[in-house]
């Protein structure tokens, strides 16, 4: 997803001439093309993400509109006060994109473990948050956010995933992927696969899955997901994240606002940083994050 968000974001700097792109470190040879052909716009400031970010806002203050990649951990732990007071404060349209959402650095250990970017992104005010599920989700997004105002944070999968997107993203916009009238599963990003997988695999026992994919962890589709959330006596939230601050954290607090009193069960990453050696996936099935914990999650709630 990757290569895909850096093809696009080169496109978008091609197409629109106040768009500028800032990395970190993106290794030798990445965008060498743009940055001879845009050398004031497509430019690599080395591992300084605190200093990118900051020069990010700079540049929204003049007018242009930013987008910045770097390792997840490094844009929301080391640079949040620069995310906060240098952009939120001022509503600037910077746009932080972040590699290795979620455990997809799992094996460089918790400094590269984003496990708890969307509990420090909800916390900025007016910042979006998107975790698209496959690479045309994603570039979809990355063009939708140069007509929208205030800044985003895009959260980037590994890479090498299917499409399963039809064309139509809209920021603060959900969708459904399956149909179900059993169990309701809810899912933002890459997982949204596994929960495909395994509502294939229930739909095979006779257990009906409806998978809503929720893209914009912020901006929620408040409306649509309360009224998905309200034909269900299941309801189940898959997210790779810790289990506070994130997707389930956002659709508690907002069925207790409506006063909607379905119970929400949750499937997420533990509480803890990981301390166990291992892949994105081994620690997808660790937390029965991937399609056959999911499976067996439906079958006892279904059962219980």
């Amino acid at each position: 997803m990757r290569k895909e968000a850096l093809d696009r974001v080169a496109k978008l700097v091609e197409e629109h001439p106040n768009v500028v792109f800032i990395g970190s470190d993106l290794g030798a040879g990445v965008l060498t093309e743009a940055m001879e052909q845009f050398p004031s716009r497509v430019l690599m400031e080395g591992i300084a993400e605190q200093h990118v970010v900051g020069m990010a806002a700079g540049l929204a203050l003049e007018g242009l509109i930013p987008y910045v990649h770097t390792i997840g951990t490094f844009l929301t732990r080391r640079s949040f006060e620069q995310v906060a007071m240098d952009c939120a404060l001022h509503q600037l349209p910077v746009r932080l994109l972040a590699s290795g959402g979620g455990m997809v650095y799992a094996p460089l250990g918790p400094t590269h473990q984003a496990i708890e970017d969307f509990a420090l992104m909800r916390a900025v005010p007016g910042m979006s948050i998107i975790a698209p599920i496959d690479p045309q989700e994603m570039e979809e997004a990355l063009t939708a956010l140069v007509e929208y105002p205030g800044p985003a944070y895009i959260r980037m999968g590994k890479g090498g995933e299917s499409i399963v997107t039809e064309p139509g993203f809209a920021v603060g916009r959900a969708r459904v992927l399956h149909q179900g009238s059993d169990v309701l599963l809810i899912s933002t990003g890459v997982l949204g696969h596994e929960c495909l997988t395994a509502a294939e695999l229930l739909s095979a026992e006779g257990i009906a899955v409806q998978l809503v994919h929720v893209p914009c962890v912020a901006p929620l589709d408040e409306d649509f997901l309360l009224a998905q959330i309200a034909r269900f006596r299941h309801v189940l939230v898959v997210e790779e994240h810790v289990p506070s601050g994130g997707l389930w954290t956002a659709l508690v607090e907002v069925t207790m606002r409506n006063q909607v009193s379905t119970s929400i069960s949750q499937r997420a990453l533990p509480s803890t940083y990981a301390s166990s050696y291992g892949s994105q996936s081994d620690h997808w099935g660790l937390a029965r994050l991937n399609a056959h914990g999911i499976a067996e999650n439906v079958r006892e709630m279904v059962k219980g």
